[in-house]
């Protein structure tokens, strides 16, 4: 393949200052415009829109996606994002309810009274949940990474195509 020339290549900055949303009403509208297909928005739960929505938008601003296989890969980015934070955050509920755990002394058995020690933290999820979860964290977080980074590798390869570079994967 051709290198690029020079006149080309200030040709396509000139043209990718042209594009894009500009006003604060026009990226309020396209915020969404990566799950627009709803396939994956599924995937994100109602507590975690907020924290996805920003991710999202952060993403969009970063990779600037033309086209639907384009955004249907910043979109994957995303929620590959979002399942790492997923993993992380049950890591640290895992942690946390084993690094302060709840203490009770029980004074007899019948009837049953005692006294809290510690209260502890109460993850949010039970223990069973938690403990489950982390049997398997490492192998789903591993799985997130590849499937994130698989995303991008594409996403930048399909851009550099779009803008007539030659693609050099070192990975």
């Amino acid at each position: 393949m051709a290198e690029t020339s020079q006149k080309q290549i200030e040709a396509n900055q000139q043209n990718a200052k042209l594009g894009g949303v500009k006003t604060e009403e026009g990226k309020e509208v396209s915020k969404y415009n990566a799950v627009k297909h709803g396939i994956l928005k599924e995937i994100v739960s109602d507590y975690e829109q907020d924290f996805y929505g920003d991710i999202e938008e952060r993403l969009n601003e970063h990779f600037s996606p033309v086209g639907t296989l384009e955004e249907m890969l910043v979109d994957r980015i995303g929620i590959c994002y979002l399942r790492l934070y997923r993993v992380a955050k049950a890591e640290n509920e895992f942690m946390k309810s084993k690094l302060n755990p709840r203490r009770i002394t029980f004074k007899n058995e019948f009837p049953p009274e005692y006294t809290v020690e510690n209260e502890g933290y109460l993850p949010r999820i039970c223990d069973y949940e938690i403990e489950k979860l982390s049997d398997v964290y490492l192998r789903y977080e591993i799985r997130a990474e590849n499937r994130l980074y698989k995303a991008v590798s594409e996403l930048e390869r399909l851009q550099a195509k779009r803008n007539g570079f030659v693609w050099q994967n070192n990975s």
